[in-house]
């Protein structure tokens, strides 16, 4: 089942201007019968008499109009306007509720209370052609995420396409009452995959400024912006084209090698994949020996790179006796379970 949450105005602003018909009219009619009796009823007295007669209900009339042709001809017009307002807003609130808007405000609500809940998510930002795959790697990967895009009905043709239920946004990115909406102030990581460098570069502002320890990792169309991207926030940035080239090369030359990657870095495989895990501080692996940390053992995991916690050049393939540290970033290969398990021993989360 498809979820979602749409940045934009309240269904009942249908409802609003139909109400709004049927109670002027309620109060011009009380006025107007207290001006044509001269006073002689009361406001109360006056407002009961259209409300019966709006309503066609056909009490007792509070205000007798027989002898008074003046009286029976505003009747007659209260009657007709009140009973045309009526059956406006009957049809609207019938629209309402067979078009299914209700329900699509009830998602909403939901939806609203599902992003408040999540807490160290990823957001991404433009899912176009770079946006869709990130996004597949996410739900893959089983991590918590948000999607949001300007068009509503892309969201809703790529969450139909792909069978998922995951929680988005259809607003702007660029103005932050829409961003807010992701709970991007909780996120762990934004992927800013806008079409324009001009729009990342403003939404890698925005989310630095909402969230100053978020991980930001942006999609750049020109290679000369790289540097101004990396100047006002991102982490990481991505060019689709170089990438793109440089992976028609490695097909060409070393296709075997490229397929193995593959298998290990696309999050849909079942089989081997290749993460990285952060030793927290206080972790039971601090201190030893990565030949007794029981890594192997236990989670039939390779080790095959370590980094450490100053974010240096990595250590590949470490032998047994290399010692392990917080904060160190350990690079494994294996099943995709035994990752889960490794956070467990290292008291990452799982």
């Amino acid at each position: 089942m498809t979820t979602y949450y749409t940045v934009q105005r309240s269904p009942f602003k249908r409802l609003v201007l139909p109400v709004a018909l049927i109670l002027s009219i309620l109060v011009l009619g009380s006025a107007g019968y207290y001006v044509l009796t001269d006073g002689a009823y009361s406001m109360g007295e006056c407002a009961f008499m259209t409300a019966i007669t709006v309503s066609t209900v056909g009490f007792d009339e509070a205000i007798p109009i027989h002898q008074d042709p003046t009286l029976r001809a505003y009747t007659v017009l209260l009657i007709l306007t009140g009973a045309g307002s009526i059956l406006y807003l009957l049809s609207n609130v019938t629209a309402f509720l067979v078009e299914g808007e209700f329900n699509e405000y009830i998602r909403r609500l939901r939806m609203d209370k599902d992003i408040e809940k999540l807490h160290d998510h990823y957001v991404v930002c433009g899912v176009g052609r770079n946006g869709r795959n990130a996004a597949l790697q996410f739900v893959a990967g089983g991590f918590p995420l948000v999607l949001m895009d300007q068009s509503e009905e892309t969201l809703k043709e790529f969450m139909a396409t792909h069978r998922l239920s995951v929680p988005f946004v259809a607003g702007d990115a660029k103005d932050e009452r829409a961003l807010v909406k992701t709970g991007i102030e909780k996120a762990k990581g934004l992927i800013a995959a806008l079409p324009e460098d001009a729009d990342n570069i403003y939404l890698i502002l925005s989310g630095r400024q909402m969230n100053p320890r978020i991980r930001i990792v942006a999609k750049i169309s020109e290679e000369r912006s790289r540097q101004k991207f990396l100047q006002v926030g991102a982490d990481a940035v991505v060019s689709p084209t170089e990438i793109g080239g440089i992976r028609m090369y490695n097909e060409m030359m070393r296709p075997g090698v490229t397929s193995f990657l593959d298998d290990l870095m696309h999050e849909t495989g079942e089989k081997l994949v290749m993460e990285e895990v952060v030793i927290p501080e206080g972790s039971a692996l601090h201190g030893r020996r990565l030949a007794e940390s029981g890594i192997r053992q236990r989670t039939n995991l390779l080790v095959v790179g370590v980094r450490g916690m100053d974010r240096g050049r990595f250590v590949y393939n470490p032998g047994p006796d290399f010692e392990l540290g917080e904060g160190m970033t350990l690079i494994v290969l294996g099943p995709r379970d035994s990752i889960a398990e490794l956070r467990r021993m290292a008291g990452a989360g799982a």
